[in-house]
């Protein structure tokens, strides 16, 4: 009795959290380093989409106005390959241009 209780509260709660949870694209970006985390994420999928597989992440993000931008940096097969990502503080992630070279 008590097992069967405690396994449907972990499922109540795990259906509760994938119910709240949001998308990536829709949280409001509010700091540098979660925009930050936030392009990192996103075009780390990007290359992963296109069986690629990218490594050493590096970036700078900075405030200018109020926009965010970051210029980052993979390398993916030996090369170095550009992300630049930009938004309006505040925003929702969804509005983020992204470009990737």
């Amino acid at each position: 009795m008590k097992y069967s209780r405690i396994v449907l509260s972990v499922l109540l709660f795990s259906a509760i959290h994938a119910v709240s949870a949001k998308s990536q694209n829709e949280v409001y970006i509010e700091s540098a380093s979660q925009f930050q985390k936030w392009c990192k994420y996103q075009s780390y999928r990007h290359f992963r989409r296109k069986k690629l597989q990218p490594y050493n992440w590096s970036a700078s993000t900075y405030r200018k106005l109020n926009d965010y931008q970051t210029l980052g940096s993979w390398k993916v097969r030996g090369k170095a390959r550009d992300v630049l990502c930009h938004i309006r503080v505040g925003e929702k992630a969804k509005h983020t241009i992204m470009e990737i070279q």
